[in-house]
């Protein structure tokens, strides 16, 4: 059986250093065919070379995140992603990674991911993608705890729990906290909903997500729609789309 081959996509040097060393550690047989901290060069690398039999993956990169990658792709193989980030686990085992190792990686712990990778290879080199998809379908999701927002020259950590709206205006996120306070959030509606726990939050239009403490009271609206009232009422109208009524319903009745 031939070696096995590692793309490592790493944007700081002192990282990918350190996590080649471990890897040869771990597997002194492997070969390491591809490294990059670049969006587009992997996007070439996945189009012109070998499809690796495992990724080892950060997620902020020189030139965008490597989700940008991910999921525009059919690549399938496992990914373990590699960051100091921790909320964005929810949208890594969406898109083949059947680990989520925070930096400073233990050895140990890398240790342990690469062989739950090795279990997904069939005797022919290939992978199991029934494997593969089993272990992704049992993963138990991970809910966004915090945000680091910005307020004014400063940057603060915010619980998720202590917000009671994300909403968007003018083109920007907006975060709005339990005490009425409104912070700018860096990321689009569509990603946060997909990281937040759905007992607890809900989408009732394409501008607004809401927390289910938020909701005091609800009323009929024109066009059969529904308007709710929060508190904090925030800036907007807080009217639940039509397509959406039934399912703010059953979601308020849990």
């Amino acid at each position: 059986m031939p070696p096995p081959n590692y793309w490592i996509i790493e944007d700081e040097p002192p990282a990918l250093r350190r996590l080649t060393r471990m890897v040869k550690t771990i597997r002194p047989k492997a070969e390491i065919k591809f490294t990059s901290d670049s969006v587009k060069e992997c996007r070439r690398a996945i189009a012109e070379l070998p499809l690796p039999d495992l990724i080892f993956s950060d997620i902020h990169l020189a030139d965008g995140h490597a989700f940008d990658i991910w999921e525009d792709s059919h690549l399938r193989a496992p990914i373990i992603f590699t960051t100091a980030y921790d909320q964005y686990s929810i949208r890594a085992f969406r898109v083949n990674s059947i680990d989520y190792l925070l930096k400073p990686i233990e050895e140990s712990a890398l240790a342990r991911a690469i062989t739950k990778a090795e279990g997904l290879h069939r005797k022919d080199g290939g992978i199991d993608l029934a494997r593969l998809s089993t272990l992704l379908q049992n993963k138990q999701p991970v809910y966004r705890e915090r945000f680091l927002v910005q307020h004014r020259q400063e940057w603060l950590p915010i619980q998720t729990a202590d917000l009671r709206q994300l909403y968007s205006s003018e083109g920007l996120t907006f975060g709005l906290h339990s005490d009425g306070r409104r912070y700018l959030l860096d990321e689009s509606l569509d990603r946060l909903e997909a990281e937040l726990n759905p007992a607890h939050w809900f989408r009732i239009n394409r501008a607004q997500i809401i927390h289910v403490e938020s909701v005091r009271k609800l009323s009929p609206y024109f066009n059969h729609r529904i308007v709710l009232d929060l508190q904090p009422a925030g800036e907007l109208e807080n009217i639940v789309s039509r397509a959406r009524v039934k399912a703010c319903k059953a979601w308020l009745g849990n």
